[in-house]
C-alpha cells in the first residue's frame, strides 16, 4: 500500500482529487493504490526530558537523546497515521517544500519507526491536478532531502537547548517568580528594538531653519549653500528673508536635466512581500504569511510562498511564458527570452523560487487576499516590462546673493512605473529672468531615527540573517504575546519587560545579531553542502560548547530585579505625569506608587454635585453622581485641566475631535446627565 502524507488535510484533499475519485475515511482519504492522510502541522513535539524542577545546579542540560511525545490534542489523528504506517510498503513525504515540511514527517517517520521505502514530492508550484500528477510521475527519493532534515533538526534541537537553558537560568536567577523566556532568534531581535527605542528616546532634535521662495510658474526654491540645503539659525534665516523682500526677480543661473532609467524591481520572496503588504496596508507578517499560504493552497493562485528567492530558475521560462497568457499578458512573451539574469538565475537558488502569480484571480477572491496577490502579480509582470524612464530637473535661481535650487520630475516611459502610483511635477524650465512672488524662513528640526514597523524589522532582520522567511513573523508574533514588545498602530514597541530582559542578559552572546546570524548561516550550509549528519553534529557541538559558557558566565552575574508595578498602575502613573508634567522616573513598585502618592493628591477635582473625582488609568469619576470624563474622546486627549473645567460646569470649545469616518471636527463641551455632550455653533 502506497501511503501519502501531508501538513493539511486541504492539501491531502487536492491530491487525492488529481489522483482520482476518493472515498473519505476517518483521518484519510483513499484512492485507487493510495491512501492519503494528514498531519495538522507537527504531531510530535521534544518531550518531557529536562528535570521537571528548575534548579540551577542541574544547568546546562544536554540529553544524550531528544525523546518526542505526540501533542496533545492531536492524539487521534496520531494513531490514524501510525496505523496506516504499519501497512504501508512505500510512503510519499508531501510536506510542504521546505525545511519544516521536510522535518513534520520524517519526526514522525522515525517515531513510528517506519522502515520502508520513502519518497518525496518537490514543487513550488500550486498543487493543481496537472501539478500533482506531473510530480507523481517523478518523485524524488527521499534520501536527496536527508541534509534539508538533519539541517531542520539541527535548528529544532539547537533552539531546545539554548531556550530551556537560559531561560531557566535567567528565570531563576531573577527570583523564579516570573519566566524570562530566551530564544536563540527572538532575543536578538528583541535587542534590536530595545536599542532603537533608547537611541529614540535619547534623541535630542535641534531646531534649524530653511529659506524658500516661490518663483512665476508656480515654482518654489530652496535656498542653497556649497550644493546643499542651507540650515540657518533664526536669525540668520530672518537676516536673509528681510533682505531678499524688496528683490523683484532672480536669474536663472544654471539649469540640470539628468535622464535616469530604472529597471523592474527583482520578484518577491516571502519577506520582502511581508515588508511591502506591512508599509502598504499595515498587514501584520503572520497575516501576510496566512494568506500567501492560503492564496498558495486553497485558491492555487500563487508560487510556494515560504522562499526566500527572488529570481526563478532558467527552467522556469516556459512556466513564466504560460502564466503570461493566462494573465492576458501575452504581448509580454517574446520578453521572457531576452530578460537574461535580471530574472533568471539558477545560481541564486537554494530549494524555491521566487513567488510568482499563477493564474487570474477570481471575483470573489477576499478583499485581503486580493491586495497580497496583487502585489506579487505587480512585480511578476512588471519584471518583464520596459524600464522606467525619466528626467530629474534641478533649476537654480540667483536671487541677489543667495542661490535657490528648485526641482522637478518628468515621466519620459513609464514602463513597469504604469503598474504602481506615480507622480509627473514637470517644471516649464524658465530662462534668463525669473519673477519673485515670495520669501519665507521656515522651521524644521532634526529627527530621531525611525520606530521599527514590521516591514523595517522584517528588513533588517534580512539583511542580518536573523531567522528564515518561515519563521520571521513567528518570531514577531512570539515577542507580542511574550509581552517583550506591543504594537501601536504600524510601529513596534519595546515593552519594559522586554527591556528588563535585555539589561539582565547584559553582553550576552545571545543578544548579539552576529552570533545568531551566523548559526543561521551554518544551518543553511547543512542543506546546500549536503553535510547530512556530520553537519547535524558539528551544529549541535557548537551550540552546546555556546551553552555551557553562557551558562558558566551568567550563573555568575547578580540579577537586581525589583518588583515592577502592575499594568493598571503604570497606565494612571503615566497618565498623571502627562497631565501634571512631572518625570516618571522608573516602573518599579515602590517608585510607581512613591509616585502616585506623591501627585495623585495635586489632581483632586470636586465635582459640581459636590463629590469627589477620582482619576483612574483612563479617566476621571465622581464618586458621588457616578459622572465620568474619559481621558480620550472622538480621537483627542483630554488634559487634566479640561477635565477638571468640565466637572465644575464650564463650558469648554475645543478642537482636534475625529468622527467615526475620520473627519475632523470642533465644538463645544460640556458635561449632562453624567455625561460628555457636544454644542456646534
Amino acid at each position: 500500500m502506497k501511503l501519502v502524507i501531508t501538513e493539511k488535510p486541504s492539501v491531502a484533499l487536492d491530491i487525492a482529487r488529481a489522483l482520482g475519485r476518493p472515498t473519505r475515511r476517518q483521518g484519510y482519504l483513499e484512492v485507487g493504490e493510495y491512501l492519503v492522510t494528514w498531519t495538522y502541522g507537527h504531531l510530535l513535539e521534544i518531550g518531557e526530558i529536562a528535570p521537571r524542577r528548575w534548579d540551577l545546579k542541574d544547568l546546562p542540560i544536554f540529553p544524550e537523546k531528544f525523546e518526542y511525545d505526540v501533542i496533545k490534542g492531536k492524539e487521534s489523528q496520531f494513531r490514524v497515521v501510525r496505523k496506516l504506517l504499519e501497512g504501508a510498503d512505500t510512503v510519499i513525504n508531501c510536506g510542504d517544500a521546505g525545511r519544516e515540511g521536510e522535518l513534520i514527517v520524517r519526526e514522525l517517520l522515525e517515531f513510528t519507526g517506519y522502515r520502508g521505502k520513502v519518497l518525496r514530492l518537490w514543487t513550488s508550484e500550486a498543487l493543481t491536478r496537472d501539478v500533482v500528477l506531473r510530480e507523481f510521475r517523478r518523485l524524488r527519493p527521499s534520501s536527496e532531502f536527508d541534509s534539508l532534515y538533519y539541517s531542520a533538526l539541527a535548528r529544532q534541537n539547537g533552539d531546545w537547548i539554548v531556550g530551556i537553558n537560559l531561560t531557566r537560568l535567567v528565570t531563576l536567577k531573577a527570583g523564579g517568580g516570573e519566566v524570562w523566556s530566551v530564544g536563540r532568534v527572538q532575543t536578538p531581535t528583541l535587542a534590536m528594538i530595545v536599542k532603537r527605542d533608547r537611541e529614540i528616546e535619547a534623541f535630542k532634535p535641534e531646531i534649524y531653519y530653511v529659506v524658500l521662495a516661490g518663483f512665476e510658474g508656480e515654482m518654489k526654491g530652496v535656498m542653497v549653500r556649497n550644493g546643499e540645503e542651507a540650515r540657518l539659525t533664526r536669525e540668520e534665516a530672518e537676516r536673509v528673508v528681510n533682505a531678499l523682500k524688496s528683490v523683484r526677480s532672480g536669474r536663472v543661473e544654471k539649469v540640470d536635466v539628468e535622464r535616469r532609467e530604472e529597471r523592474p524591481p527583482l520578484l518577491h520572496s516571502l519577506t520582502s512581500l511581508q515588508r511591502e503588504a506591512n508599509t502598504l496596508y499595515g498587514l501584520s507578517a503572520k497575516r501576510t504569511l496566512d494568506v500567501a499560504q492560503s492564496l498558495y493552497e486553497e485558491w492555487k493562485l500563487i508560487s510556494y510562498p515560504r522562499t526566500d528567492a527572488r529570481y526563478l530558475g532558467e527552467g522556469n521560462k516556459d512556466l513564466v511564458k504560460d502564466v503570461l497568457r493566462k494573465l492576458g499578458r501575452g504581448e509580454l512573451v517574446p520578453r521572457v527570452d531576452r530578460v537574461g539574469k535580471r530574472v533568471f538565475d539558477s545560481s541564486k537558488l537554494t530549494d524555491h523560487h521566487a513567488i510568482i502569480p499563477l493564474d487570474r484571480p477570481p471575483e470573489n477572491l477576499p478583499a485581503t487576499h486580493r491586495k497580497v496577490y496583487d502585489l506579487v502579480y505587480r512585480k511578476f509582470v512588471g519584471a518583464f516590462m520596459d524600464d522606467y524612464v525619466y528626467e530629474l530637473q534641478r533649476v537654480f535661481i540667483r536671487l541677489d546673493g543667495e542661490l535657490f535650487l528648485v526641482e522637478g520630475k518628468r515621466n519620459l516611459q513609464l514602463g513597469w512605473m504604469e503598474l504602481y502610483p506615480h507622480e509627473d511635477n514637470p517644471l516649464k524650465i524658465p530662462s534668463g529672468e525669473v519673477r519673485k512672488e515670495w520669501v519665507k524662513a521656515e522651521e524644521r528640526q532634526t529627527k530621531p531615527p525611525a520606530r521599527f514597523t514590521e516591514a523595517s524589522l522584517l528588513r533588517e532582520m534580512e539583511r542580518l540573517g536573523l531567522g528564515t522567511p518561515a519563521t520571521r513573523a513567528g518570531i514577531i508574533e512570539t515577542l507580542l504575546e511574550r509581552g517583550y514588545v506591543e504594537r501601536k498602530g504600524k510601529s513596534l514597541y519595546s515593552t519594559d519587560k522586554g527591556r528588563e530582559l535585555v539589561d539582565k542578559l547584559g553582553d550576552s552572546k545571545v543578544v548579539s545579531p552576529d552570533m545568531t546570524a551566523e548559526w543561521e548561516r551554518q544551518l543553511e550550509e547543512i542543506y546546500v553542502k549536503r553535510l547530512g549528519e556530520k553537519g547535524y553534529q558539528e551544529f549541535m557541538e557548537g551550540i552546546r560548547r555556546f551553552t555551557r559558557e553562557e551558562v558558566e558566565r551568567l550563573m555568575n552575574r547578580e540579577f537586581k530585579v525589583e518588583r515592577r508595578a502592575t499594568p493598571e498602575m503604570l497606565r494612571l502613573a503615566r497618565a498623571v505625569s502627562r497631565d501634571l508634567g512631572v518625570k516618571l522616573e522608573g516602573t518599579g513598585m515602590e517608585e510607581v506608587k512613591r509616585f502616585l502618592d506623591e501627585n495623585l493628591p495635586k489632581m483632586k477635582i470636586t465635582c459640581k454635585c459636590g463629590g469627589e473625582v477620582a482619576g483612574f488609568s483612563r479617566g476621571w469619576k465622581c464618586r458621588k453622581c457616578g459622572t465620568v470624563v474619559w481621558r480620550e474622546i472622538a480621537g483627542k486627549k483630554i488634559t487634566f485641566k479640561q477635565a477638571k473645567s468640565l466637572f465644575q460646569g464650564k463650558e469648554l470649545k475645543m478642537r482636534g475631535f475625529r468622527s467615526r469616518t475620520g473627519k475632523r471636527f470642533s465644538a463645544t463641551v460640556y458635561l449632562e446627565d453624567g455625561k460628555v455632550k457636544f454644542k456646534f455653533e
